[in-house]
């Protein structure tokens, strides 16, 4: 394997970990901001037009250049200075911002919503790849689960802060209050990610164009079974996925007889099992079986779907709910560090985009055939083909942890490459 990227030999722990930090706070700042524009928008888009469809195409958008950038993103991410990359997305996000408020005060509240959410996921699809990459470089392998933890804890903070302050922000100021403070939050994120070490670019990485680069990264992929076991199993949990968001609302109206409003409690539950699950990982740290907790985490959140779909009373939904976040985190973090510590780090911008653009594009695949599924079979055997489905996808890690335990111990394996 090839020398992965490490901060200079003269940066010392005490550099590196305040680095390390620096990156998470960005992060979760990074998103929160994303959440507290994503639900501004949404409302702005409501008031605007009174068309959920209006609403649709808006979420939509944040999905798109996902699907159609990420492998020329992550490209960049590998043939680019990483800590530059962060700089310029959070400062031209925050310019961005500051031009949509001024088009909001001037009466294009609709146009200047759209364009600056479509233009926020542009940059956003640049920016996830260069972080992924240089914050693995900076934690290192024994630190690699520790730090996406941490993630996944900054992650689900703001999932809850960036909705409730843009509830806020709109009720008291408006959109405009709303996007000046988004711009503000990446101002923010800017300022921090210039204290984080930089981590030197290999030799040769743009001795060929940003097109090759991207073919040269999918070829790795492709041909490194590890990487394109766990980027599959990503690609299989997202195409089922939309059923668990898609059919939750109609499970609890329909097949538990309760207010819709229950629908929340739901969400509160699988926040409180992720963000649980989130610090008991980073206590673990280091001793974390990247793996085995994969394996482990896929098998559960496929069981908890199931039993979601069997829940008979609130309480029994409630409780599924919270497994499946612990189920999620695990499944993220174990799969995120497994590609940060499997992909030598001149191809780590373009692996990690690959894993994105796979979730995207099953993500998207999910929600076209969802409705006619669960109208087609029901509610509750649609969660259980989702949830069985996902069980299964555990059947091919567990098969790259027999074959790696075996190499590990000398012995050949029935299959390689």
């Amino acid at each position: 394997m090839a020398d992965r990227g490490r901060v200079p030999a003269a940066t010392s722990n005490e550099q590196r970990r305040r680095g390390l930090g620096r990156i998470i706070i960005s992060d979760g700042i990074s998103v929160t901001g994303d959440w507290a524009l994503n639900t501004a928008a949404s409302i702005a888009v409501f008031r605007e037009t009174g068309s959920t469809a209006a609403v649709s195409v808006l979420l939509a958008l944040a999905l798109i250049p996902t699907v159609l950038v990420a492998p020329f993103a992550g490209a960049i991410a590998d043939r680019r200075d990483r800590r530059t990359i962060l700089v310029a997305m959070d400062v031209i996000s925050g310019l961005v911002l500051v031009v949509a408020t001024a088009a909001a005060a001037a009466g294009f509240r609709l146009e200047g919503t759209y364009a600056a959410v479509l233009t926020l996921a542009v940059l956003a699809t640049f920016r996830r790849p260069a972080a992924a990459a240089l914050r693995a470089s900076i934690a290192g392998d024994e630190q690699l689960a520790r730090a996406n933890s941490l993630i996944q804890t900054a992650t689900r903070l703001a999932m809850i802060a960036g909705p409730a302050a843009a509830s806020g922000l709109m009720s008291t100021g408006g959109l405009e209050l709303t996007l000046a403070a988004d711009a503000a939050t990446f101002g923010a994120s800017a300022l921090l990610v210039t204290g984080v070490p930089r981590v030197p670019i290999r030799a040769g990485q743009n001795q060929v164009s940003a097109f090759a680069a991207s073919l040269d990264g999918l070829r790795f992929a492709r041909d490194n079974r590890g990487v394109r076991t766990v980027v599959a199993t990503i690609g299989v949990v997202m195409l089922v996925a939309p059923i668990v968001n898609a059919g939750t609302l109609p499970l609890v109206k329909d097949e538990l007889g309760v207010p819709e409003s229950r629908y929340g409690i739901l969400l509160a539950a699988e926040g409180v099992g992720a963000l649980g699950l989130a610090l008991v990982f980073t206590a673990l740290g280091s001793r974390l079986r990247l793996i085995p907790a994969g394996i482990a985490a896929t098998l559960l959140t496929g069981a908890s779907t199931v039993l979601l779909g069997a829940a008979a009373a609130m309480a029994t939904a409630i409780a599924a709910m919270a497994l499946m976040g612990v189920g999620l985190v695990a499944f993220q973090v174990a799969f995120a560090s497994y590609l940060q510590r499997e992909t030598p780090d001149e191809f780590r911008g373009r692996v990690m985009s690959l894993a994105s653009m796979t979730a995207a594009i099953a993500g998207l695949a999910g929600f076209a055939f969802v409705g006619p599924l669960i109208y087609a079979v029901g509610v509750r055997p649609a969660f259980w083909l989702a949830g069985i489905v996902i069980c299964l996808t555990a059947l091919p890690v567990s098969g790259l942890a027999w074959r790696t335990r075996r190499e590990a111990l000398g012995q050949p394996s029935p299959s390689s490459g």
